[in-house]
C-alpha cells in the first residue's frame, strides 16, 4: 500500500471570507486615498494618507491567505504525512503519529472547547497554543466544523480535511500497517524562509535595497509636496492637477514592491523545497525559483528608479 492520497482542506467559506478581507480593505485604502486628496494638507491629510497606508497593507495579508488556501494539501502515504500551506511545508513520519481523532470527539472527552489561535477567522485558522500540560497546538485549518486533530511526538497538528471520515479511516489504517521506510522529520516555515534570505547578500540587498528606495520616494515627495502648487500628471495633460495627487506614483510604487517582494518569496521557497509540488521526494526547479526571485526584487528597484525619473519629470514641467 503505496499510494499517495491528497486531501484537501475546507476551503469555500474560507475562500470566500479572505476575498471578501481583501475588497474590504482595498475598498478602505480607496476611499482614504480619496479623502486624502480633497484634505488640504495638514493633520487630516496625515491621517487619511495613513490610513490609506494601512489599509493598503492587509490587502497583499489578506491575498496571500486566500493563495495559501487555494494551494493547501494534505499528502497521506504509508510512510508519513505532508502538509503544504502556503510558505509552510511539513512532513512528518508516520512513525511519529500516535493518535487521530476529530475535534470534535476531542471536545467531549474533554469537555470544553479547544483554545483557538489568536487572529483564528475562517479559511486562516494558523497559529499554535499551548495547553496548560505543554502539549503544543499547531493549527493548520481552515474551517472551524471540520477540525482533526493529529497528535505526534512533539505537537497536536489541527488540520481542517474536507472529507473527515475518509482522512480518519486512512490514516488510522496506515497507522495499523506501519511505515516501510521510515521518513526524517522535516519541517520549513516563513521564519526559516526569512533566514535563509537574511543568510543570502544578494537577496538581502535586493531586498533591502527596494524597500529603503520606496521609502525614500514617499518621503521626497510628502516633503515636496507643500511646496508645490499643482503638478501635471502625463505628457500631454492640459490642466494642472493639486499637488497631492504627487502621492499616487510612489504609493503605485510601494504596491508594486509589494507584490514583487511576496512574489520573490514564493519562488525562493520554490527553490528550498526538500519535495516537488506533487508531494514527490526529490529534485525541484531551484535554480530557476531563485533567478526568478532575484528577477522579482530587482524589478522592485528598477520600478522605484523609473518612477524617481517620472516625479523629477513632471516637477520640472510644472
Amino acid at each position: 500500500m503505496d499510494e499517495k492520497y491528497a486531501f484537501a482542506p475546507a476551503r469555500r467559506q474560507g475562500l470566500l471570507f479572505q476575498a471578501a478581507l481583501a475588497l474590504i480593505f482595498g475598498s478602505a485604502s480607496l476611499l482614504s486615498l480619496f479623502l486624502t486628496f480633497r484634505t488640504p494638507i495638514g493633520l487630516e491629510f496625515i491621517f487619511f494618507l495613513m490610513a490609506a497606508l494601512v489599509a493598503a497593507a492587509f490587502v497583499p495579508w489578506a491575498i496571500y491567505r486566500w493563495l495559501a488556501l487555494r494551494g493547501a494539501v494534505y499528502l497521506v502515504e504509508r510512510n508519513g504525512l505532508r502538509i503544504r500551506w502556503g510558505l509552510r511545508l511539513e512532513e512528518i513520519p508516520m512513525s511519529s503519529v500516535r493518535w487521530v481523532r476529530s475535534e470534535a470527539d476531542v471536545r467531549r472527552q474533554l469537555g470544553q472547547r479547544l483554545p483557538m489561535p489568536l487572529g483564528a477567522l475562517p479559511g486562516a485558522i494558523l497559529g499554535t497554543r499551548q495547553l496548560a500540560d505543554k502539549t503544543v497546538l499547531d493549527y493548520l485549518a481552515s474551517d472551524f466544523s471540520k477540525m482533526v486533530l493529529v497528535a505526534t511526538d512533539e505537537r497536536v497538528f489541527i488540520l481542517s480535511p474536507e472529507k473527515v471520515e475518509d482522512f480518519l479511516y486512512l490514516i488510522q489504517r496506515l497507522l495499523e500497517l506501519g511505515t516501510i521506510s521510515p521518513w526524517q522529520r522535516r519541517s520549513q516555515n516563513p521564519t526559516f524562509i526569512l533566514g535563509e534570505i537574511g543568510r543570502n547578500r544578494a537577496a538581502r540587498l535586493l531586498l533591502g535595497s527596494g524597500l529603503i528606495g520606496s521609502l525614500a520616494l514617499l518621503t521626497w515627495v510628502s516633503l515636496l509636496i507643500p511646496k508645490l502648487d499643482e503638478v501635471y500628471l502625463g505628457y500631454f495633460a492640459e490642466e494642472a492637477t493639486p499637488a497631492a495627487f504627487l502621492l499616487l506614483l510612489p504609493l503605485v510604487n510601494s504596491f508594486f514592491y509589494l507584490v514583487d517582494a511576496f512574489g520573490g518569496l514564493y519562488f525562493y521557497r520554490r527553490s528550498l523545497l526538500p519535495f516537488t509540488s506533487d508531494g514527490v521526494q526529490g529534485l525541484s526547479s531551484a535554480p530557476f525559483g531563485r533567478i526568478f526571485a532575484y528577477l522579482l526584487w530587482g524589478c522592485s528597484l528598477l520600478t522605484t528608479i523609473f518612477f524617481y525619473f517620472a516625479i523629477s519629470f513632471m516637477i520640472d514641467v510644472g
